[in-house]
């Protein structure tokens, strides 16, 4: 789907009927090979290919062809079910901006939503792109609140999985507490994936040199990096959050594990007396004294039962059971 968008009175951008010639930001959006070829020939420009877009190699996401500018990052789509990320290309040129996607991102949903429900004042392509930029900061900053909301929640959850609940309960509980973490660790590693990709996006802005990029604009993109920078540090402290939780989740499933080893240990302990009389007098052998004593049997009896509670009565003794 091919959108254009152009700036119209009073500086407002608007959607655009016009050529693309005219347009100041081009949106495609798994565009059709018909759009793509429409888009080459009027802008004079190449582009990427999908799989091409996904290439991690620093000088395919972000390079000069024929003065234009092509800027591939990685942007969050979807924070649940299943956290989703992908890569949408920025393509900027002397007066026009070109992005390309193949997927739904919701930072550039809402703000194409913003532009036709409120009036969104721009002077230049520049000014889109930048825009933009914010736009998906700003969903980042959103999934990292999100996250500590959720590793909090998740706190009092272990701490409640401490009273005394029924095993069954505290099974579930401890098994929503761990997918609840693995759900949270891969959409912050979504997250740190789209910060790091927007801050190579900056690097390279401001090492190349190009006739479109004025000295007042690169400086603008200070504040947006100081908003990564403090994003990432951000995400930081997250991990550490999530990491504490896991290893308390896992040290409560370990003490339960060894408890139930205690109490076999203990059992085992318990009925290893008996068992050793018993099997004494289970022996076939002729020459058994005992065999014919008349109270015999309920001596064994009496014996195995002494046996078996002089041990759980020293375990009881040292709260072992």
């Amino acid at each position: 789907m091919l959108t254009k968008f152009e700036i119209g009175p009073s500086d407002a951008l608007m959607k655009s009927q016009e050529m693309l010639s005219k347009a100041i930001w081009i949106d495609l959006l798994a565009p059709s090979a018909e759009e793509r070829d429409v888009v080459e020939q009027e802008i004079k420009i190449e582009l990427p290919l999908h799989h091409e877009m996904y290439q991690i190699e620093f000088s395919n996401r972000f390079y000069v062809e024929n003065d234009a500018i092509f800027l591939s990052v990685n942007v969050v789509t979807k924070a649940s079910p299943v956290p989703e990320g992908h890569v949408v290309t920025f393509i900027l040129t002397e007066k026009q901006l070109i992005t390309l996607r193949y997927s739904d991102p919701n930072p550039i949903q809402t703000f194409a939503e913003t532009i036709e429900h409120r009036k969104c004042y721009v002077q230049d392509n520049f000014d889109i792109f930048l825009l933009i930029l914010r736009k998906i900061v700003g969903s980042v900053a959103d999934i990292f609140e999100l996250i500590g909301e959720k590793t909090d929640e998740l706190a009092m959850s272990l701490v409640g999985s401490t009273e005394k609940l029924a095993a069954s309960e505290h099974n579930k509980r401890l098994n929503k507490i761990l997918r609840s973490i693995n759900f949270l660790q891969s959409l912050l590693g979504k997250g740190y994936q789209c910060l790091q990709s927007l801050g190579l996006l900056i690097a390279f802005i401001k090492d190349v040199e190009h006739q479109s990029f004025a000295e007042t604009d690169l400086k603008r993109f200070q504040t947006l990096n100081q908003d990564i920078t403090t994003l990432s540090r951000h995400g930081e402290h997250l991990t550490q959050k999530l990491n504490f939780q896991l290893q308390s989740t896992l040290g409560l499933i370990n003490i339960e594990q060894t408890q139930i080893i205690k109490i076999f240990t203990v059992l085992a302990m318990i009925f290893m007396p008996p068992t050793l009389i018993a099997s004494i007098y289970g022996m076939n052998f002729h020459h058994m004294p005992e065999l014919d004593y008349i109270y015999g049997y309920p001596i064994a009896i009496l014996a195995m039962l002494a046996t078996a509670f002089l041990p759980y009565l020293f375990f009881k003794r040292k709260k072992w059971i």
